[in-house]
């Protein structure tokens, strides 16, 4: 499955919008406004919660938490120390790994040695845009969502070094 995520330029807060293969929206993403924990919810089209989220404050790597519509907690995303971006996701019992290429232009989901989700940013983009083949389709949304807190901790390095 492939899905393309798109950054809305001209907004005061994130919001990202989800298009499947024929380019039509299927999920839309939204951070609330001045968050300290950034909390984000993705969302169907309707404006229903499917996923929440928020970064934990005061961690030495920045550690996100996946929750579902319940506020049962489905995911932990942990950024590891490394020259190229690397994060751990620890879903269940289950420890997957995260990969990116250096410029953090392409990253990659990886089970062992098995690639569930492939992502790969484009470069020249007005906002960021991402391209995302999904090999695992009953973690589609995760993935997605998983997409965009990668998109937020990059941003939050590069915040911090300007």
């Amino acid at each position: 499955m492939k899905f393309y995520v798109k950054q809305k330029v001209f907004s005061l807060k994130d919001k990202f919008f989800i298009r499947d293969e024929q380019q039509n929206e299927v999920y839309q993403v939204q951070g609330k406004f001045m968050s300290i924990t950034n909390k984000l919810e993705l969302q169907n089209l309707d404006g229903d919660i499917i996923l929440k989220s928020n970064r934990k404050v005061f961690t030495l790597f920045p550690t996100y938490y996946i929750y579902d519509r319940n506020e049962e907690l489905l995911v932990t995303i942990k950024k590891k120390f490394s020259i190229r971006p690397k994060f751990t996701i620890i879903k269940g019992h289950k420890e997957l790994e995260v990969e990116g290429s250096f410029f953090a232009h392409s990253f990659q989901v990886i089970d062992g040695t098995n690639v569930l989700a492939s992502i790969s940013k484009k470069v020249f983009s007005f906002g960021d845009s991402y391209e995302i083949i999904i090999n695992e389709e009953s973690e589609k949304e995760v993935f997605l969502f998983l997409v965009i807190i990668i998109d937020q901790v990059i941003h939050e390095q590069q915040k911090r070094r300007s």
